[in-house]
């Protein structure tokens, strides 16, 4: 039994270190919380996932600018042991504003953009 645990720790910390040694890109998601309505208060959220390492810089701008009031989820990893976050912010909507979700990580040259595309 011991060395079957012994065994599975070794697993384990060499699974983690193969995970850093290559880069794994983010997948961006940019969505409303509920159906757009111009002049209704909504939620835009930016979901991020499927990235290693861990470090990652995301940033939701209005007509590009920073948007106020921007909240973070909690980095969490899924059962693959990529890392995911949810990044969200009270707005709303009006047409010909444009939301984009900024993303910065290793896996990128530069930061891209990912813009919300509105369902009005």
């Amino acid at each position: 039994m011991e060395v079957v645990a012994k065994v599975g720790v070794l697993v384990l910390i060499v699974a983690l270190a193969g995970l850093g040694e290559a880069d794994e890109p983010p997948k961006v998601e940019v969505y409303s919380r509920k159906q757009v309505a111009p002049g209704e208060e909504n939620t835009l959220n930016c979901f991020v996932s499927g990235f290693h390492p861990p470090k990652i810089d995301v940033s939701l701008l209005k007509n590009g600018e920073p948007m106020s009031g921007v909240k973070y989820t909690d980095m969490s990893f899924n059962d693959k042991w990529y890392f995911e976050r949810l990044v969200y912010v009270p707005f709303t909507p009006k047409k010909g504003d444009v939301y984009v979700c900024r993303v910065a990580h290793s896996a990128f040259k530069e930061p891209q953009s990912f813009r919300w595309e509105e369902d009005f």
